[in-house]
């Protein structure tokens, strides 16, 4: 969000126009605002600290009011202030600090709408809220249009002019979401929670197709002969012409797979413990890297079985509880803690889709007979 949506949307904010979401964005992009000069203060709006209490006290007083309550004055004493994007600079750390201190629930799940967001990292470092609803123009740190997001998928467009040298963005999805991207060559990307994927937004013509990922991501890699797509994933590589493939790096689990679904994959590993370093594997089989072990497994799989998050289904066949606790953490975005060790090492067989994850541990106790709480965003099993 540039400066002008920002100042266009807090005017919103002070007329009390601005939905839930619009809100959160701007609390966001308040966290995140960083002055780059200081400018003068206009004489024409007076004391600035009185100008300064004057906005915080009416920000507090519409963060403590019923969010459900119908279109809020939120108008400051101040109407020239939209003119002075500067002066947002002297609140936008105590905001977030009023902002956190009365908007976290007290009890029960926190409230996803409030809670982390997707971001995109430009090349520069400076960073921007992805909100999943929106629908605008991607630009690189010279304000050019190198994209377009429409809702859930950022879509980067094909170079006008034969790039030298890579530029990197690098997009991160918080726990409890998802998230799609399409790269300038076409390929598709499919986001898990608790993800973050690190690529070119423009390839170039000479050079292999490389992206980086950490935790999960669905890839149907649109084919070139030329340049080969390379996937680094902690210290595995997967290489591939064209082809549809799931790649599961989360740090902390034991293993980083790779699941293909059509055409071939080349795996490898500059640290393998075997004759071999690099590994081919055909559709239905998963490739599993041990991280402590520095091996590799190859194994005949049901790929819906971890292809179905894509559709937001949950698949669980002869899978460890320890396994399950993880997806549901990085679904839900929940903590589960265990206090039934042996429960961690049974397994089990479930799927889900809509449910809540209240629906969803209540499915686990009257099947199962685990016993559990809900407090505080956290699920204790006893």
């Amino acid at each position: 969000m540039d400066k002008k949506n920002f100042l266009s949307l807090l005017k919103r904010y002070q007329d009390g126009n601005t939905t839930p979401e619009e809100e959160q964005m701007l609390l966001n992009y308040l966290e995140s605002f960083k002055a780059h000069q200081e400018d003068s203060w206009p004489l024409e709006l007076g004391n600035s600290e009185e100008l300064k209490n004057d906005i915080l006290t009416g920000i507090l007083q519409n963060i403590k009011k019923d969010k459900s309550s119908a279109h809020i004055n939120r108008r400051f004493p101040y109407s020239n202030l939209f003119r002075y994007a500067a002066s947002i600079v002297l609140i936008a750390g105590a905001f977030y600090f009023f902002h956190e201190m009365y908007e976290t629930p007290k009890n029960g799940l926190r409230n996803q709408e409030v809670d982390d967001s997707i971001v995109l990292k430009l090349e520069n470092g400076n960073t921007s809220v992805i909100t999943e609803n929106d629908n605008k123009d991607i630009m690189d740190s010279h304000g050019n249009v190198v994209g377009v997001q429409s809702g859930n998928t950022i879509t980067y467009g094909k170079a006008k002019k034969e790039l030298k040298e890579l530029v990197y963005n690098e997009l991160t999805v918080p726990l409890g979401k998802k998230f799609d991207l399409v790269l300038s060559d076409g390929t598709s990307i499919k986001l898990n929670a608790g993800s973050t994927i690190k690529y070119p937004v423009r390839f170039v013509e000479t050079t292999k197709r490389v992206v980086q990922i950490w935790g999960e991501a669905f890839f149907d890699v649109t084919k070139d002969e030329a340049r080969p797509f390379q996937v680094i994933a902690n210290n595995v590589q997967v290489e591939v012409l064209g082809t549809k493939f799931n790649v599961s790096s989360y740090p902390e689990d034991d293993d980083i797979s790779t699941v293909l679904v059509e055409g071939s994959v080349k795996l490898s590993s500059n640290s393998a413990k075997t004759e071999e370093n690099s590994f081919m594997i055909v559709p239905n089989q998963k490739a599993s890297w041990n991280k402590e072990n520095e091996t590799m497994t190859i194994e005949e799989v049901e790929t819906d079985i971890y292809t179905s998050w894509i559709n937001g289904r949950m698949i669980f066949k002869n899978i460890p509880f320890k396994n399950i606790r993880k997806k549901l953490e990085r679904r839900y975005n929940v903590t589960i803690i265990n206090n039934n060790k042996a429960l961690d090492e049974k397994f089990y067989n479930a799927s889900f889709d809509i449910e809540t994850i209240e629906q969803v541990m209540k499915a686990f106790k009257e099947n199962y007979s685990i016993d559990y709480e809900i407090a505080d965003n956290q699920i204790i099993i006893n």
